[in-house]
């Protein structure tokens, strides 16, 4: 019999005993309760265990402690056998009402302590520690274990296969109104032999299976992790998406910080209980002390627990009702300055031709068909919601633009802007099946094809409009993303309704329709110039290309559109057979697939590298942390091929005079990140601003230490400005 046994066999004992006081109950604690005290209860089984100190054996010690807390050391084998370590713990088994404290105790408390000088054979003990729970007293935070804990310990032999000697000077508390140390010497000798498992190995299994191991076990996915100022302290926030089974009510602890303590954390839970958001104010420190230390995370819901360690970046506080609608509003004033920033000039035609389409139609069609190119809006921001919200919940980075990091995206796109320029040159109808006409309100099929055709125009317009950021847009985007869906959608919405305001604006006052022109061989002209200004869009597309996938496989493509439009334009003037015209449409069909097909079985790993001219370094971040320790002034800017505003940036201000001379002296490290293809560095980067879209340029310096975000739109007086703060000290800068 060991000592466990002896435990349950004095327990019996014990509960006999207050039968025979009142036979009637069968709750053997109420009858004890009026005549000895349950602590009693503690001392008692005690006693049993000192009259049989035969039962314990070599694996497990005779417990030593009080009525509130006792404390016993276990091995789970009997015999050291050949291996180089072996697994044991220690026991603690606690009054109720009574806890014990975790290795961070939390704001009062001391961990578990144990001394093994004295010991042999002995190389080392590793403990670890199960997952704790949070007791929270007068508002203090305390990290606990209550009723029974076991402390898995690996011994590790300096001579496998030899006797193990353990001697264990143990010290820890047991609090419950008022706090006991306790100290206790433990020894354990372990002979040579066959290692045959003890009667406490399935104790010492179970207790390793509560140890907290790494998310990918626990099915969990860390989003985020930020802290930002909160008066008068700091907030960290943790995002965390469950990839298996929804959380139910976790819990996280965080250590790493030798100043300031972590308070009881705000949880929130989202996606229908996939994601968790926790919001742990941080007492006694400042987001500069925080945001530069790897800090360790253990996440605990239920019988699920994790551990891991994160550095968090600077960003902004959890959501709050009233930041939600403010972030409604500028991702709506962001979506109407979306239409007049650079990055819509390849779709310029398609807005143009909404309105114009208009001219000499009645009050009504102008209404429906204005209409119909909002919903075009409506529908292709919400298609880029539900695929970066989807992207988000599988855990892969998700940013603005990042469809134009796709081959197959942009291959598609050049092939949908030349059908669209052939379609205004009378070359290509565009119609849909019979059945999708019968489902559309009555009306002459003329009008029907109307207002298809505004539709398309507004989501085509949508997706060749979103490949960089601009002003609002920037914020609304870094908060819906580093959010869940629902935000996501919400935002994605308000830069929908932004975005689409004019033609709802034109729509509901269609007498300004009475501006243009009426209706005459003028719209065929125009129709004409349009369809070369969304040519010129094929081209700027395929050159886009040519940086993802390379120039050959871009020519290819190129060769088979220009091949495809030359056959509608032969078949739109000639008249031929039935058997020719559908040879045509064959070919056709056969140039636009390998249009279509090409880059995406192309080999992106193929195509030569985003020509950086030399006057740029390219980004490091290290680089850029050690240029700073050196008072040096850094300027990132973060670009891609893709990026028009990118380019007017760089053409109205970057390359001009007289910030040239100074980017590009001695005075300034000038950096380039190109994002033109996917770049995890880089995204990372990005989100540590709390962005997520390209133009982005930060300067560093003596007096930015931590870097100053430039808006979208650069000028001279916004980057030379931006510079001179950098290049000053700190108490000039401020």
């Amino acid at each position: 019999m060991n000592a466990s046994t002896a435990f349950s066999a004095g327990m019996n004992l014990f509960v006999s005993f207050c039968a025979l006081i009142d036979p009637r109950s069968k709750n053997w604690r109420a009858p004890c309760a009026s005549r000895i005290r349950w602590q009693n209860a503690f001392a008692l089984s005690l006693l049993l265990l000192a009259a049989f100190p035969q039962m314990a054996q070599a694996a497990a010690t005779p417990w030593m402690g009080d009525a509130h807390a006792v404390a016993r050391l276990i091995t789970a084998v009997q015999a050291t056998g050949s291996a180089k370590t072996i697994d044991g713990g220690l026991e603690i088994r606690l009054a109720p009402g009574w806890h014990t404290y975790w290795r961070t105790p939390g704001d009062a408390g001391v961990p578990l302590g144990i001394d093994w000088t004295g010991s042999e054979n002995l190389a080392g003990a590793r403990i670890s520690w199960p997952a704790p729970k949070r007791l929270v007293v007068s508002d203090l935070q305390n990290n606990v274990y209550e009723h029974h804990v076991v402390f898995p310990i690996s011994f590790e032999l300096t001579q496998p296969g030899a006797p193990l000697k353990l001697h264990a000077a143990v010290e820890y508390a047991a609090c419950a109104e008022v706090c006991v140390p306790y100290a206790a010497n433990f020894d354990v000798v372990v002979p040579a032999g066959l290692a045959t498992p003890s009667p406490e190995a399935t104790l010492v299994a179970e207790s390793a299976a509560q140890i907290p191991g790494p998310r990918s076990t626990a099915g969990l996915i860390l989003q985020s992790a930020t802290v930002s100022p909160h008066e008068p302290d700091a907030i960290l926030t943790v995002r965390l998406r469950s990839s298996g089974k929804p959380f139910l009510a976790p819990d996280i602890f965080v250590e790493g910080f030798d100043r300031g303590s972590a308070g009881s954390p705000k949880l929130s839970l989202g996606a229908w209980g996939q994601e968790a958001l926790f919001s742990i104010p941080i007492q006694g420190a400042d987001t500069a002390y925080l945001s530069a230390r790897p800090l360790t995370f253990t996440i605990v819901d239920g019988g699920r627990s994790a551990e891991f360690s994160a550095t968090p970046k600077v960003g902004r506080p959890a959501n709050s009702d009233s930041e939600v609608f403010v972030i409604f509003a500028v991702a709506l004033l962001g979506g109407l300055i979306l239409n007049v920033m650079p990055c819509v000039l390849p779709v310029l035609s398609l807005k143009l031709l909404a309105v114009v389409g208009q001219a000499g139609a009645s009050r009504r069609q102008i209404r429906l068909g204005l209409l119909a190119t909002a919903l075009g809006i409506f529908a292709s921001f919400g298609l880029l919601a539900g695929v970066l919200a989807g992207l988000k919940l599988g855990g892969n980075v998700i940013a603005w633009g990042i469809q134009f990091q796709w081959p197959w995206f942009v291959a598609g796109m050049a092939v949908l802007t030349t059908l669209f320029a052939a379609n205004l040159w009378g070359w290509l109808p565009i119609s849909l099946p019979q059945f999708v006409y019968a489902a559309l309100p009555s009306g002459p099929a003329g009008q029907q094809h109307k207002f298809l055709g505004a539709f398309l125009t507004g989501a085509f317009a949508t997706l060749l409009a979103t490949p960089c950021s601009a002003p609002f847009v920037g914020t609304a985007i870094g908060f819906a993303l580093a959010a869940g869906p629902g935000e996501i959608f919400a935002v994605f919405s308000a830069l929908a309704l932004g975005f689409a305001s004019p033609y709802l604006i034109i729509g509901a006052f269609p007498g300004l329709v009475r501006f243009l022109p009426k209706p005459g061989p003028w719209m065929l002209v125009l129709r004409r110039l349009l369809g070369l200004a969304l040519v010129g869009t094929a081209a700027w597309l395929l050159f886009v290309l040519a940086e993802l996938v390379g120039a050959n496989i871009a020519l290819i493509t190129a060769t088979t559109l220009a091949a495809a439009v030359l056959l509608l334009a032969l078949q739109s003037t000639r008249q031929s057979s039935p058997t020719a015209a559908l040879g045509l449409r064959a070919s056709n069909v056969a140039l636009v697939a390998v249009a279509l097909l090409a880059p995406v079985f192309a080999n992106a790993s193929s195509a030569a590298p985003p020509d950086i001219a030399t006057k740029w370094r390219p980004f490091n971040l290290s680089e850029i942390k050690r240029l700073i320790a050196e008072r040096r002034v850094v300027f990132v800017h973060v670009t891609a091929a893709w990026c028009l505003t990118c380019k007017v940036n760089e053409a109205t201000a970057l390359d001009r005079e007289p910030i040239s001379t100074r980017l590009f002296g001695t005075s300034v490290v000038a950096m380039r990140a190109d994002w033109t293809k996917s770049n995890s560095a880089v995204a990372a980067y990005l989100q540590s601003f709390g962005r997520y879209g390209v133009p982005f340029d930060v300067v560093y310096g003596p007096g930015r230490p931590n870097g100053e975000p430039l808006p979208e739109l650069l000028t001279a007086d916004v980057v030379n400005g931006a510079l001179d703060r950098a290049s000053a000290t700190q108490n000039t800068a401020r």
